[in-house]
């Protein structure tokens, strides 16, 4: 899976985008591609703007060639997901945004299930991810958060066990990120923890305390992200 890097959106650097891809790995397609945003930088001005279906028209036209098996998309807003639906003839076979018990995102992700669109979620620990910067109103680390230490105790999991097995159980990929080999181990560890109904409606109660998105830079591009979901 590989994320379009072509930050201007100009539909021109597609095609130069997927060769430079496919070269520096020494391969001949690709299984995924997202494009990251819904946002890109003007040509004329580089101010950010709202702007994809030129490059997303650019990336069919490659999926067509055979290049790219699967093209799909990230971070994007329930009108523009429909958007690019109305207005073009493939359907993103993926879409990855943020979702953990502190954002739930429920109805949107039925949703997008109901479209047949395979879903994935990152930063499923939440607020344990060091890139996000931490604010005052942050709720506790996810991972110590006492509704999930409860839960996971109670299943003999670990918290991040605990966080994975929840999303997995909701019918979508989960994607944590982790370089220690210990890590990687408990993460795998999610696939053998069994949460009951009872565990998953008490994760499910988390977001009504604490309703949190981590990831937003609407503000930096001065463009209002995730319209229309929790936490926008």
């Amino acid at each position: 899976v590989l994320q379009a890097d072509f930050s201007s959106h100009d539909p021109s650097l597609v095609e130069e985008a997927i060769t430079q891809t496919l070269h520096d790995l020494g391969i001949a397609y690709l299984d995924l591609w997202l494009m990251h945003w819904p946002v890109g930088n003007a040509p004329d001005t580089g101010k950010t703007q709202l702007d994809y279906l030129p490059a997303w028209h650019a990336m069919e036209k490659v999926h067509k060639s055979g290049r790219v098996r699967n093209i799909g998309l990230s971070n994007f807003s329930p009108a523009q997901l429909k958007d690019i639906i109305d207005h073009s003839d493939t359907k993103p076979s993926v879409h990855q945004f943020e979702v953990h018990p502190y954002l739930p995102q429920s109805k949107w992700i039925k949703y997008q299930q109901e479209l047949g669109i395979s879903l994935t979620a990152y930063s499923p620990f939440a607020n344990t991810n060091p890139t996000y910067t931490p604010s005052k109103d942050d709720p506790p680390f996810l991972l110590t958060n006492l509704d999930m230490l409860a839960v996971a105790a109670k299943n003999g999991c670990t918290t991040a066990q605990v966080a994975l097995a929840w999303g997995i159980s909701r019918g979508y990929s989960v994607i944590p990120k982790a370089s220690n080999v210990n890590h990687i181990k408990e993460n795998f560890g999610a696939l053998e923890c069994h949460l009951e109904e009872e565990d998953l409606e008490s994760i499910n109660e988390i977001s009504k305390k604490y309703l949190k998105r981590f990831n937003n830079p609407s503000k930096g591009y001065g463009i209002k992200l995730f319209d229309g979901l929790e936490d926008a």
